[in-house]
Protein backbone atom coordinates (compact mmCIF):
# COMPACT_ATOMS: atom_id res chain seq x y z
CA UNK A 1 0.00 0.00 0.00
CA UNK A 2 1.41 3.37 -1.02
CA UNK A 3 1.88 6.23 1.41
CA UNK A 4 -0.83 8.21 -0.39
CA UNK A 5 -3.24 5.27 -0.10
CA UNK A 6 -2.54 5.03 3.63
CA UNK A 7 -3.11 8.76 4.17
CA UNK A 8 -6.40 8.69 2.25
CA UNK A 9 -7.61 5.67 4.23
CA UNK A 10 -6.97 7.63 7.44
CA UNK A 11 -9.36 10.43 6.50
CA UNK A 12 -12.20 8.36 4.98
CA UNK A 13 -13.82 7.61 8.37
CA UNK A 14 -14.04 11.36 8.97
CA UNK A 15 -16.41 12.03 6.05
CA UNK A 16 -20.15 11.55 5.83
CA UNK A 17 -20.28 8.65 3.37
CA UNK A 18 -16.88 6.94 3.23
CA UNK A 19 -18.25 4.01 1.20
CA UNK A 20 -18.71 6.40 -1.71
CA UNK A 21 -14.98 6.84 -2.11
CA UNK A 22 -13.28 3.51 -1.51
CA UNK A 23 -13.97 1.78 -4.86
CA UNK A 24 -13.56 -1.99 -5.02
CA UNK A 25 -17.05 -2.59 -6.42
CA UNK A 26 -18.24 -5.87 -7.90
CA UNK A 27 -17.08 -6.14 -11.55
CA UNK A 28 -14.36 -3.50 -11.12
CA UNK A 29 -11.70 -3.78 -13.83
CA UNK A 30 -8.05 -4.12 -12.79
CA UNK A 31 -5.37 -4.31 -15.46
CA UNK A 32 -1.63 -4.79 -15.38
CA UNK A 33 0.04 -1.41 -15.89
CA UNK A 34 3.42 -1.20 -17.61
CA UNK A 35 5.57 1.70 -18.76
CA UNK A 36 3.80 1.60 -22.14
CA UNK A 37 0.27 1.54 -20.76
CA UNK A 38 -1.96 4.49 -21.59
CA UNK A 39 -3.57 5.40 -18.27
CA UNK A 40 -6.99 7.06 -18.51
CA UNK A 41 -9.16 8.33 -15.68
CA UNK A 42 -12.82 8.74 -16.60
CA UNK A 43 -14.09 11.64 -14.49
CA UNK A 44 -17.75 12.28 -13.78
CA UNK A 45 -17.76 15.79 -12.27
CA UNK A 46 -20.59 15.09 -9.87
CA UNK A 47 -21.04 12.78 -6.90
CA UNK A 48 -20.62 9.02 -6.98
CA UNK A 49 -24.37 8.55 -6.52
CA UNK A 50 -25.09 10.51 -9.69
CA UNK A 51 -22.15 9.36 -11.80
CA UNK A 52 -22.60 5.66 -11.12
CA UNK A 53 -26.21 5.97 -12.30
CA UNK A 54 -25.13 7.15 -15.74
CA UNK A 55 -25.12 4.44 -18.41
CA UNK A 56 -22.58 6.26 -20.57
CA UNK A 57 -19.92 6.06 -17.86
CA UNK A 58 -20.30 2.28 -17.64
CA UNK A 59 -20.09 1.96 -21.43
CA UNK A 60 -16.90 4.02 -21.76
CA UNK A 61 -15.31 2.32 -18.76
CA UNK A 62 -15.71 -1.06 -20.45
CA UNK A 63 -14.87 0.18 -23.96
CA UNK A 64 -11.56 1.69 -22.87
CA UNK A 65 -10.57 -1.22 -20.64
CA UNK A 66 -11.21 -3.59 -23.53
CA UNK A 67 -8.49 -1.82 -25.55
CA UNK A 68 -5.13 -3.54 -25.28
CA UNK A 69 -2.55 -1.28 -23.68
CA UNK A 70 -5.14 1.01 -22.09
CA UNK A 71 -6.11 1.07 -18.42
CA UNK A 72 -9.18 3.09 -17.45
CA UNK A 73 -10.09 4.10 -13.90
CA UNK A 74 -12.79 6.38 -12.44
CA UNK A 75 -13.03 9.52 -10.34
CA UNK A 76 -15.99 11.51 -9.03
CA UNK A 77 -16.46 14.90 -7.44
CA UNK A 78 -16.23 14.41 -3.67
CA UNK A 79 -18.83 15.97 -1.43
CA UNK A 80 -17.80 19.12 0.39
CA UNK A 81 -16.63 17.37 3.56
CA UNK A 82 -14.14 15.13 1.81
CA UNK A 83 -13.07 17.86 -0.63
CA UNK A 84 -12.33 20.20 2.27
CA UNK A 85 -10.47 17.49 4.19
CA UNK A 86 -8.35 16.63 1.16
CA UNK A 87 -7.48 20.30 0.70
CA UNK A 88 -6.71 20.78 4.39
CA UNK A 89 -4.33 17.84 4.39
CA UNK A 90 -2.89 18.74 0.99
CA UNK A 91 -3.97 15.47 -0.52
CA UNK A 92 -4.85 15.27 -4.23
CA UNK A 93 -8.12 14.18 -5.77
CA UNK A 94 -7.66 10.59 -6.85
CA UNK A 95 -9.02 7.63 -8.80
CA UNK A 96 -11.11 4.97 -7.10
CA UNK A 97 -9.30 1.93 -8.47
CA UNK A 98 -5.73 2.71 -7.43
CA UNK A 99 -5.90 6.00 -5.46
CA UNK A 100 -3.75 7.63 -8.14
CA UNK A 101 -3.77 11.46 -8.26
CA UNK A 102 -5.50 12.75 -11.39
CA UNK A 103 -2.37 14.58 -12.49
CA UNK A 104 -0.45 11.30 -12.84
CA UNK A 105 -2.71 9.91 -15.59
CA UNK A 106 -2.02 10.28 -19.30
CA UNK A 107 -5.63 11.30 -19.98
CA UNK A 108 -8.16 12.98 -17.71
CA UNK A 109 -11.50 12.56 -19.49
CA UNK A 110 -14.56 14.47 -18.25
CA UNK A 111 -18.16 13.56 -18.97
CA UNK A 112 -20.00 16.89 -19.30
CA UNK A 113 -23.65 15.99 -18.81
CA UNK A 114 -24.89 19.25 -17.30
CA UNK A 115 -23.76 22.86 -17.60
CA UNK A 116 -23.74 23.45 -13.85
CA UNK A 117 -20.93 20.95 -13.26
CA UNK A 118 -18.44 23.35 -14.86
CA UNK A 119 -17.00 24.58 -11.56
CA UNK A 120 -16.59 20.95 -10.45
CA UNK A 121 -14.34 20.41 -13.46
CA UNK A 122 -12.07 23.21 -12.29
CA UNK A 123 -12.14 21.93 -8.72
CA UNK A 124 -11.09 18.45 -9.83
CA UNK A 125 -8.35 19.68 -12.16
CA UNK A 126 -6.86 21.91 -9.48
CA UNK A 127 -7.37 19.36 -6.72
CA UNK A 128 -5.90 16.59 -8.86
CA UNK A 129 -2.69 18.45 -9.62
CA UNK A 130 -3.49 19.32 -13.25
CA UNK A 131 -2.75 22.87 -14.49
CA UNK A 132 -6.08 24.66 -14.86
CA UNK A 133 -5.63 26.17 -18.31
CA UNK A 134 -4.83 24.30 -21.48
CA UNK A 135 -2.07 26.74 -22.42
CA UNK A 136 -0.31 26.15 -19.06
CA UNK A 137 0.20 22.42 -19.64
CA UNK A 138 3.41 20.85 -20.89
CA UNK A 139 4.15 17.49 -22.45
CA UNK A 140 4.44 16.10 -18.91
CA UNK A 141 0.84 16.93 -18.04
CA UNK A 142 -2.24 14.84 -18.82
CA UNK A 143 -4.36 15.41 -21.90
CA UNK A 144 -7.65 16.86 -20.63
CA UNK A 145 -10.57 15.58 -22.69
CA UNK A 146 -14.32 16.22 -22.49
CA UNK A 147 -17.38 14.72 -24.14
CA UNK A 148 -21.11 14.48 -23.64
CA UNK A 149 -23.79 17.15 -24.18
CA UNK A 150 -21.34 19.80 -22.95
CA UNK A 151 -19.34 19.29 -26.16
CA UNK A 152 -22.29 20.51 -28.25
CA UNK A 153 -21.24 24.05 -27.31
CA UNK A 154 -17.65 23.66 -26.11
CA UNK A 155 -16.72 27.35 -26.05
CA UNK A 156 -17.47 28.26 -22.38
CA UNK A 157 -15.05 25.52 -21.25
CA UNK A 158 -12.53 25.96 -24.07
CA UNK A 159 -9.85 27.53 -21.83
CA UNK A 160 -9.68 24.42 -19.66
CA UNK A 161 -10.17 21.47 -22.06
CA UNK A 162 -7.48 20.30 -24.49
CA UNK A 163 -9.77 18.24 -26.71
CA UNK A 164 -13.53 17.80 -27.02
CA UNK A 165 -15.00 14.60 -28.44
CA UNK A 166 -18.31 15.46 -30.13
CA UNK A 167 -21.04 12.84 -30.50
CA UNK A 168 -21.21 9.14 -29.65
CA UNK A 169 -18.22 7.84 -27.73
CA UNK A 170 -18.26 4.07 -28.27
CA UNK A 171 -16.08 4.28 -31.39
CA UNK A 172 -14.27 7.58 -30.84
CA UNK A 173 -12.91 6.65 -27.39
CA UNK A 174 -10.73 3.78 -28.70
CA UNK A 175 -9.78 5.93 -31.70
CA UNK A 176 -8.58 8.72 -29.40
CA UNK A 177 -6.61 6.25 -27.28
CA UNK A 178 -4.89 4.87 -30.37
CA UNK A 179 -4.15 8.35 -31.73
CA UNK A 180 -2.72 9.52 -28.42
CA UNK A 181 -0.38 6.55 -28.09
CA UNK A 182 1.15 7.66 -31.38
CA UNK A 183 1.00 11.41 -30.73
CA UNK A 184 2.50 11.48 -27.24
CA UNK A 185 5.96 11.06 -28.77
CA UNK A 186 5.61 14.53 -30.34
CA UNK A 187 8.29 17.04 -29.42
CA UNK A 188 5.87 19.70 -28.18
CA UNK A 189 2.39 19.68 -26.72
CA UNK A 190 1.05 21.74 -29.62
CA UNK A 191 2.37 19.19 -32.11
CA UNK A 192 0.66 16.46 -30.11
CA UNK A 193 -2.63 18.38 -30.12
CA UNK A 194 -2.34 18.98 -33.85
CA UNK A 195 -1.88 15.27 -34.54
CA UNK A 196 -4.91 14.47 -32.41
CA UNK A 197 -7.10 17.11 -34.07
CA UNK A 198 -6.31 15.61 -37.46
CA UNK A 199 -7.20 12.08 -36.30
CA UNK A 200 -10.97 12.55 -36.45
CA UNK A 201 -13.54 15.07 -37.67
CA UNK A 202 -15.20 14.64 -34.26
CA UNK A 203 -12.17 15.96 -32.33
CA UNK A 204 -12.17 19.66 -31.48
CA UNK A 205 -9.01 21.22 -30.04
CA UNK A 206 -9.89 24.82 -29.07
CA UNK A 207 -6.24 25.91 -28.86
CA UNK A 208 -5.96 25.40 -32.64
CA UNK A 209 -8.79 27.84 -33.41
CA UNK A 210 -9.05 31.61 -33.03
CA UNK A 211 -12.27 32.52 -31.22
CA UNK A 212 -12.11 35.99 -32.79
CA UNK A 213 -12.38 34.73 -36.34
CA UNK A 214 -13.76 36.58 -39.38
CA UNK A 215 -17.32 37.86 -39.28
CA UNK A 216 -19.77 35.04 -39.90
CA UNK A 217 -17.70 32.34 -38.21
CA UNK A 218 -17.63 31.25 -34.57
CA UNK A 219 -14.01 30.14 -34.71
CA UNK A 220 -11.25 30.21 -37.30
CA UNK A 221 -8.54 27.49 -37.63
CA UNK A 222 -4.98 28.60 -36.99
CA UNK A 223 -3.52 25.35 -38.38
CA UNK A 224 -4.13 23.46 -41.62
CA UNK A 225 -5.85 20.09 -41.58
CA UNK A 226 -7.98 20.56 -38.48
CA UNK A 227 -11.70 19.93 -38.93
CA UNK A 228 -14.15 22.73 -39.69
CA UNK A 229 -16.91 22.11 -39.09
CA UNK A 230 -16.38 19.57 -36.35
CA UNK A 231 -18.77 16.69 -37.12
CA UNK A 232 -20.45 14.68 -34.39
CA UNK A 233 -19.55 10.99 -34.39
CA UNK A 234 -22.54 8.68 -34.91
CA UNK A 235 -22.76 4.99 -34.06
CA UNK A 236 -24.71 3.60 -37.01
CA UNK A 237 -25.44 0.06 -35.79
CA UNK A 238 -26.67 0.02 -32.20
CA UNK A 239 -26.79 -3.79 -32.12
CA UNK A 240 -23.07 -3.85 -32.86
CA UNK A 241 -22.21 -1.13 -30.35
CA UNK A 242 -20.47 -2.01 -27.11
CA UNK A 243 -22.68 -2.72 -24.09
CA UNK A 244 -21.30 -3.64 -20.66
CA UNK A 245 -22.96 -6.88 -19.56
CA UNK A 246 -20.90 -6.98 -16.37
CA UNK A 247 -21.32 -3.37 -15.25
CA UNK A 248 -19.96 -2.08 -12.00
CA UNK A 249 -22.28 -2.72 -9.05
CA UNK A 250 -22.22 0.31 -6.72
CA UNK A 251 -21.23 -0.39 -3.13
CA UNK A 252 -23.51 2.31 -1.75
CA UNK A 253 -26.90 3.79 -2.59
CA UNK A 254 -27.05 5.59 -5.93
CA UNK A 255 -29.78 7.45 -7.80
CA UNK A 256 -30.57 4.59 -10.22
CA UNK A 257 -29.46 1.20 -8.95
CA UNK A 258 -30.62 -1.01 -11.82
CA UNK A 259 -29.71 -2.60 -15.12
CA UNK A 260 -30.04 -0.01 -17.87
CA UNK A 261 -30.93 -1.30 -21.33
CA UNK A 262 -30.78 1.29 -24.09
CA UNK A 263 -33.46 0.00 -26.46
CA UNK A 264 -33.02 2.72 -29.05
CA UNK A 265 -31.04 5.91 -29.63
CA UNK A 266 -32.59 8.99 -31.15
CA UNK A 267 -36.22 10.03 -31.38
CA UNK A 268 -38.79 9.72 -34.15
CA UNK A 269 -40.35 13.03 -33.11
CA UNK A 270 -39.00 16.51 -33.65
CA UNK A 271 -39.92 18.59 -30.61
CA UNK A 272 -38.51 22.02 -31.30
CA UNK A 273 -37.16 22.57 -27.77
CA UNK A 274 -35.41 19.19 -27.40
CA UNK A 275 -31.64 19.20 -27.83
CA UNK A 276 -31.32 15.45 -27.35
CA UNK A 277 -33.86 14.73 -30.08
CA UNK A 278 -32.10 17.08 -32.47
CA UNK A 279 -28.55 15.89 -31.81
CA UNK A 280 -28.97 12.12 -31.50
CA UNK A 281 -30.24 11.43 -34.98
CA UNK A 282 -30.85 9.15 -36.78
CA UNK A 283 -33.06 6.73 -34.85
CA UNK A 284 -31.24 3.45 -34.23
CA UNK A 285 -32.78 0.34 -32.69
CA UNK A 286 -31.55 -2.68 -30.79
CA UNK A 287 -33.26 -5.92 -31.70
CA UNK A 288 -35.49 -7.72 -29.22
CA UNK A 289 -33.25 -10.79 -29.24
CA UNK A 290 -30.17 -8.68 -28.49
CA UNK A 291 -31.93 -6.88 -25.64
CA UNK A 292 -33.13 -10.11 -24.04
CA UNK A 293 -29.60 -11.53 -24.27
CA UNK A 294 -28.08 -8.38 -22.77
CA UNK A 295 -30.62 -8.42 -19.94
CA UNK A 296 -29.91 -12.08 -19.21
CA UNK A 297 -26.13 -11.59 -19.09
CA UNK A 298 -26.36 -8.38 -17.07
CA UNK A 299 -28.62 -9.99 -14.49
CA UNK A 300 -26.27 -12.97 -14.15
CA UNK A 301 -23.35 -10.60 -13.55
CA UNK A 302 -25.03 -8.15 -11.18
CA UNK A 303 -28.11 -9.64 -9.50
CA UNK A 304 -29.99 -6.33 -9.86
CA UNK A 305 -33.72 -6.62 -9.23
CA UNK A 306 -34.83 -4.00 -11.76
CA UNK A 307 -34.33 -3.62 -15.51
CA UNK A 308 -34.99 -0.21 -17.03
CA UNK A 309 -35.77 0.14 -20.75
CA UNK A 310 -34.08 3.39 -21.71
CA UNK A 311 -34.59 5.75 -24.64
CA UNK A 312 -35.90 9.23 -25.30
CA UNK A 313 -39.38 7.80 -25.94
CA UNK A 314 -39.67 4.13 -25.07
CA UNK A 315 -43.19 3.49 -26.35
CA UNK A 316 -42.00 4.51 -29.83
CA UNK A 317 -39.86 1.37 -29.92
CA UNK A 318 -41.69 -0.55 -32.67
CA UNK A 319 -41.51 -3.97 -31.00
CA UNK A 320 -42.10 -2.88 -27.41
CA UNK A 321 -44.97 -5.30 -26.77
CA UNK A 322 -42.95 -8.35 -27.80
CA UNK A 323 -39.93 -7.12 -25.83
CA UNK A 324 -41.97 -6.60 -22.65
CA UNK A 325 -43.62 -10.01 -22.95
CA UNK A 326 -40.29 -11.81 -23.43
CA UNK A 327 -38.58 -9.98 -20.58
CA UNK A 328 -41.55 -10.51 -18.29
CA UNK A 329 -41.63 -14.25 -19.04
CA UNK A 330 -37.94 -14.61 -18.21
CA UNK A 331 -37.53 -12.26 -15.26
CA UNK A 332 -40.82 -12.25 -13.37
CA UNK A 333 -40.06 -15.72 -11.90
CA UNK A 334 -36.74 -14.27 -10.67
CA UNK A 335 -38.45 -11.38 -8.89
CA UNK A 336 -36.99 -8.81 -11.28
CA UNK A 337 -39.23 -5.88 -12.20
CA UNK A 338 -39.26 -3.85 -15.40
CA UNK A 339 -39.48 -0.09 -15.64
CA UNK A 340 -40.18 2.12 -18.64
CA UNK A 341 -39.23 5.61 -17.46
CA UNK A 342 -39.87 7.57 -20.65
CA UNK A 343 -43.39 7.36 -22.09
CA UNK A 344 -44.72 9.52 -24.88
CA UNK A 345 -48.36 10.48 -25.14
CA UNK A 346 -49.61 8.71 -28.28
CA UNK A 347 -52.71 6.90 -29.58
CA UNK A 348 -51.24 3.57 -28.41
CA UNK A 349 -50.67 4.76 -24.87
CA UNK A 350 -53.94 3.29 -23.57
CA UNK A 351 -52.68 -0.20 -24.39
CA UNK A 352 -49.39 0.19 -22.55
CA UNK A 353 -50.52 -0.07 -18.90
CA UNK A 354 -51.96 -3.52 -19.62
CA UNK A 355 -48.54 -4.62 -20.84
CA UNK A 356 -46.88 -3.04 -17.81
CA UNK A 357 -49.25 -4.57 -15.28
CA UNK A 358 -46.38 -6.40 -13.58
CA UNK A 359 -44.03 -3.44 -13.59
CA UNK A 360 -43.14 -2.01 -10.20
CA UNK A 361 -45.84 0.63 -9.78
CA UNK A 362 -43.73 3.55 -8.64
CA UNK A 363 -45.65 5.86 -10.94
CA UNK A 364 -46.08 6.45 -14.65
CA UNK A 365 -44.31 9.50 -16.04
CA UNK A 366 -45.64 11.67 -18.87
CA UNK A 367 -44.28 14.91 -20.28
CA UNK A 368 -47.05 16.94 -21.92
CA UNK A 369 -44.74 20.01 -21.61
CA UNK A 370 -47.65 22.31 -22.55
CA UNK A 371 -51.20 22.44 -21.23
CA UNK A 372 -52.91 23.39 -24.51
CA UNK A 373 -52.87 21.88 -27.98
CA UNK A 374 -52.02 25.29 -29.47
CA UNK A 375 -48.84 25.73 -27.45
CA UNK A 376 -47.91 22.07 -27.95
CA UNK A 377 -48.06 22.64 -31.71
CA UNK A 378 -45.84 25.71 -31.46
CA UNK A 379 -43.11 23.77 -29.67
CA UNK A 380 -43.55 20.71 -31.91
CA UNK A 381 -44.88 18.43 -29.18
CA UNK A 382 -47.19 16.26 -31.25
CA UNK A 383 -49.53 15.02 -28.55
CA UNK A 384 -53.24 14.74 -27.93
CA UNK A 385 -54.64 15.55 -24.51
CA UNK A 386 -57.32 12.91 -25.08
CA UNK A 387 -54.64 10.28 -25.75
CA UNK A 388 -53.09 11.23 -22.41
CA UNK A 389 -56.45 10.93 -20.67
CA UNK A 390 -57.13 7.48 -22.15
CA UNK A 391 -53.65 6.29 -21.19
CA UNK A 392 -54.04 7.50 -17.61
CA UNK A 393 -57.50 5.89 -17.34
CA UNK A 394 -56.04 2.58 -18.51
CA UNK A 395 -53.27 2.87 -15.91
CA UNK A 396 -55.76 3.47 -13.11
CA UNK A 397 -57.79 0.43 -14.16
CA UNK A 398 -54.82 -1.91 -13.71
CA UNK A 399 -53.69 -0.53 -10.38
CA UNK A 400 -51.63 2.64 -10.73
CA UNK A 401 -52.45 5.46 -8.35
CA UNK A 402 -49.55 7.84 -9.01
CA UNK A 403 -48.91 9.86 -12.16
CA UNK A 404 -45.93 12.14 -12.73
CA UNK A 405 -46.32 15.07 -15.12
CA UNK A 406 -43.67 17.36 -16.57
CA UNK A 407 -44.45 20.84 -17.90
CA UNK A 408 -42.38 23.78 -19.11
CA UNK A 409 -43.18 27.44 -18.66
CA UNK A 410 -41.74 30.49 -20.37
CA UNK A 411 -42.26 28.89 -23.78
CA UNK A 412 -42.44 31.01 -26.96
CA UNK A 413 -45.99 32.20 -27.57
CA UNK A 414 -47.13 31.27 -24.05
CA UNK A 415 -50.29 32.95 -22.69
CA UNK A 416 -52.24 33.02 -19.43
CA UNK A 417 -54.52 30.42 -21.01
CA UNK A 418 -51.60 27.98 -21.21
CA UNK A 419 -50.78 28.38 -17.51
CA UNK A 420 -54.43 27.92 -16.55
CA UNK A 421 -54.53 24.78 -18.69
CA UNK A 422 -51.73 23.20 -16.63
CA UNK A 423 -53.94 23.60 -13.56
CA UNK A 424 -57.05 22.20 -15.23
CA UNK A 425 -55.24 19.23 -16.79
CA UNK A 426 -53.52 18.29 -13.52
CA UNK A 427 -56.78 18.34 -11.59
CA UNK A 428 -58.55 16.37 -14.31
CA UNK A 429 -55.91 13.64 -14.31
CA UNK A 430 -56.10 13.33 -10.52
CA UNK A 431 -59.91 13.15 -10.51
CA UNK A 432 -60.11 10.54 -13.29
CA UNK A 433 -59.56 7.87 -10.67
CA UNK A 434 -62.89 8.79 -9.10
CA UNK A 435 -64.56 7.13 -12.09
CA UNK A 436 -63.42 3.78 -10.66
CA UNK A 437 -65.01 4.55 -7.28
CA UNK A 438 -61.62 5.30 -5.75
CA UNK A 439 -60.03 8.42 -4.24
CA UNK A 440 -58.34 10.90 -6.58
CA UNK A 441 -54.93 9.80 -7.79
CA UNK A 442 -51.72 11.30 -6.55
CA UNK A 443 -50.15 13.54 -9.16
CA UNK A 444 -46.59 14.83 -8.92
CA UNK A 445 -46.10 17.86 -11.15
CA UNK A 446 -42.63 19.09 -12.07
CA UNK A 447 -42.38 22.49 -13.73
CA UNK A 448 -39.22 23.51 -15.54
CA UNK A 449 -38.28 26.80 -17.16
CA UNK A 450 -37.83 26.71 -20.93
CA UNK A 451 -34.17 27.08 -21.92
CA UNK A 452 -33.44 27.72 -25.62
CA UNK A 453 -30.71 25.16 -26.28
CA UNK A 454 -28.11 25.08 -29.06
CA UNK A 455 -28.87 23.07 -32.22
CA UNK A 456 -32.65 23.35 -31.76
CA UNK A 457 -35.19 25.36 -33.77
CA UNK A 458 -35.81 27.51 -30.68
CA UNK A 459 -32.15 28.51 -30.26
CA UNK A 460 -32.97 32.01 -31.56
CA UNK A 461 -35.58 32.58 -28.84
CA UNK A 462 -34.93 34.54 -25.63
CA UNK A 463 -35.33 32.87 -22.27
CA UNK A 464 -38.09 34.32 -20.09
CA UNK A 465 -37.04 36.79 -17.42
CA UNK A 466 -36.85 35.60 -13.82
CA UNK A 467 -39.66 37.97 -12.76
CA UNK A 468 -42.11 36.33 -15.16
CA UNK A 469 -41.06 32.79 -14.18
CA UNK A 470 -41.50 33.57 -10.49
CA UNK A 471 -44.98 34.99 -11.11
CA UNK A 472 -45.99 31.82 -12.95
CA UNK A 473 -44.58 29.68 -10.16
CA UNK A 474 -46.62 31.52 -7.54
CA UNK A 475 -49.78 31.26 -9.62
CA UNK A 476 -49.39 27.50 -9.99
CA UNK A 477 -48.50 27.10 -6.34
CA UNK A 478 -51.69 28.86 -5.26
CA UNK A 479 -53.88 26.94 -7.70
CA UNK A 480 -52.49 23.43 -7.21
CA UNK A 481 -52.02 23.16 -3.48
CA UNK A 482 -53.44 20.06 -1.83
CA UNK A 483 -52.72 16.66 -0.38
CA UNK A 484 -53.05 14.73 -3.65
CA UNK A 485 -51.09 17.08 -5.90
CA UNK A 486 -47.42 17.77 -5.26
CA UNK A 487 -45.76 20.61 -7.12
CA UNK A 488 -42.03 20.86 -7.72
CA UNK A 489 -40.24 23.67 -9.55
CA UNK A 490 -36.77 23.65 -11.02
CA UNK A 491 -34.73 26.44 -9.44
CA UNK A 492 -35.27 29.58 -11.52
CA UNK A 493 -31.82 31.02 -10.70
CA UNK A 494 -30.12 27.77 -11.66
CA UNK A 495 -32.20 27.49 -14.84
CA UNK A 496 -31.20 30.98 -15.93
CA UNK A 497 -27.54 30.21 -15.24
CA UNK A 498 -27.92 27.01 -17.25
CA UNK A 499 -29.32 29.12 -20.09
CA UNK A 500 -26.34 31.47 -19.91
CA UNK A 501 -23.76 28.67 -19.90
CA UNK A 502 -25.46 26.61 -22.61
CA UNK A 503 -25.57 29.62 -24.99
CA UNK A 504 -22.24 31.14 -23.99
CA UNK A 505 -19.02 31.83 -25.88
CA UNK A 506 -15.36 31.62 -24.92
CA UNK A 507 -15.56 34.80 -22.83
CA UNK A 508 -17.48 32.87 -20.17
CA UNK A 509 -14.35 30.91 -19.26
CA UNK A 510 -13.14 33.76 -17.05
CA UNK A 511 -16.57 33.97 -15.36
CA UNK A 512 -16.57 30.23 -14.60
CA UNK A 513 -13.07 30.52 -13.14
CA UNK A 514 -14.01 33.57 -11.09
CA UNK A 515 -17.09 31.82 -9.68
CA UNK A 516 -15.02 28.77 -8.74
CA UNK A 517 -12.37 30.89 -7.03
CA UNK A 518 -15.16 32.58 -5.06
CA UNK A 519 -16.27 29.16 -3.80
CA UNK A 520 -18.85 27.91 -6.34
CA UNK A 521 -18.96 24.12 -6.59
CA UNK A 522 -21.60 21.40 -6.79
CA UNK A 523 -23.93 24.03 -8.27
CA UNK A 524 -26.34 21.35 -9.52
CA UNK A 525 -27.28 20.65 -5.88
CA UNK A 526 -29.83 23.04 -4.40
CA UNK A 527 -28.14 23.20 -1.00
CA UNK A 528 -24.77 24.05 -2.56
CA UNK A 529 -25.90 26.59 -5.16
CA UNK A 530 -25.14 30.20 -4.24
CA UNK A 531 -26.33 32.58 -6.99
CA UNK A 532 -24.64 35.54 -5.31
CA UNK A 533 -21.23 34.00 -6.12
CA UNK A 534 -22.11 33.91 -9.80
CA UNK A 535 -23.50 37.44 -9.69
CA UNK A 536 -20.19 38.63 -8.23
CA UNK A 537 -18.25 36.65 -10.84
CA UNK A 538 -20.17 38.19 -13.76
CA UNK A 539 -19.78 41.66 -12.28
CA UNK A 540 -16.06 41.25 -11.71
CA UNK A 541 -15.59 40.17 -15.33
CA UNK A 542 -17.76 42.96 -16.72
CA UNK A 543 -20.15 40.54 -18.43
CA UNK A 544 -23.94 40.80 -18.48
CA UNK A 545 -25.48 37.31 -18.15
CA UNK A 546 -28.77 38.61 -19.54
CA UNK A 547 -27.13 39.21 -22.91
CA UNK A 548 -26.73 35.45 -23.20
CA UNK A 549 -29.96 34.18 -21.61
CA UNK A 550 -32.65 36.79 -22.29
CA UNK A 551 -31.68 38.21 -25.68
CA UNK A 552 -33.38 36.99 -28.84
CA UNK A 553 -31.08 36.26 -31.77
CA UNK A 554 -31.33 37.52 -35.34
CA UNK A 555 -31.46 35.00 -38.16
CA UNK A 556 -28.07 36.05 -39.50
CA UNK A 557 -26.31 35.94 -36.13
CA UNK A 558 -23.45 33.47 -35.78
CA UNK A 559 -23.74 31.27 -32.73
CA UNK A 560 -20.75 30.26 -30.58
CA UNK A 561 -21.56 26.65 -31.52
CA UNK A 562 -21.91 27.19 -35.28
CA UNK A 563 -18.74 25.19 -35.98
CA UNK A 564 -20.27 22.05 -34.44
CA UNK A 565 -22.19 19.95 -36.99
CA UNK A 566 -24.59 17.49 -35.33
CA UNK A 567 -25.85 16.11 -38.65
CA UNK A 568 -29.05 18.09 -39.13
CA UNK A 569 -30.19 18.75 -42.74
CA UNK A 570 -29.09 22.08 -44.21
CA UNK A 571 -31.60 24.80 -43.47
CA UNK A 572 -33.71 22.62 -41.18
CA UNK A 573 -33.36 24.74 -38.04
CA UNK A 574 -34.09 28.02 -39.79
CA UNK A 575 -37.14 26.57 -41.58
CA UNK A 576 -38.52 25.31 -38.26
CA UNK A 577 -37.82 28.68 -36.61
CA UNK A 578 -39.94 30.42 -39.23
CA UNK A 579 -42.73 27.90 -38.75
CA UNK A 580 -42.76 28.75 -35.05
CA UNK A 581 -43.09 32.44 -35.86
CA UNK A 582 -45.98 31.71 -38.24
CA UNK A 583 -47.80 29.58 -35.64
CA UNK A 584 -47.41 32.25 -32.95
CA UNK A 585 -48.65 34.96 -35.32
CA UNK A 586 -51.72 32.94 -36.29
CA UNK A 587 -52.54 32.25 -32.67
CA UNK A 588 -52.18 35.91 -31.76
CA UNK A 589 -54.50 36.81 -34.64
CA UNK A 590 -57.17 34.55 -33.16
CA UNK A 591 -56.90 31.71 -35.65
CA UNK A 592 -55.23 29.27 -33.27
CA UNK A 593 -51.92 27.56 -33.95
CA UNK A 594 -51.98 26.16 -37.41
CA UNK A 595 -55.37 27.77 -37.95
CA UNK A 596 -57.11 24.84 -36.27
Amino acid sequence: MTELHERIQQILPLVRNPAQYVGGEWNVRRKLVTADTLRVVLVFPDTYAVGMSHLGLHILYDVLNDVEGVCCERAFMPWVDLADELARRRLPMFSLETFTPLGEFDVVAFSLQYELTCTNVLAMLSGGGVPLHSDERSTEDPLVVAGGPGALNPEPMADFIDLFVVGDGEETAPLLASALRKARAAATRRQMLLQLARASAAFYVPALYDANGPEGSAVHPTEEGVPLPVRAAIVRDLDAAAVPTAPLVPNTEVVHDRIGLEIMRGCVHHCRFCQAGATRRPVRLRSVDSLVRLARESYANTGCDEISLMSLSSNDYPDLERLLLKLDAEFRPKGVSLSVPSLRVSPGLAKLPELLVRVRKSGLTFAPEAGTAELAEIIGKDISIEDLIRGVQAAYRVGWDLVKLYFMVGLPGETEEDIDAIVHLTRRISNLRRDLGKPPARVNVTVASFIPKPHTPLQWEPMAEGEYLRAVREKLRRALGGRRIRLKFHSIDRSILEGVLSRGDRRLGKVIEAAWRLGARLDAWEEQFHPELWEEAFASCGIDPGSYAHRGRDEDETFPWSHIDVGLPDGYLLTEKRRVETLIAKRSAGGGAGGA
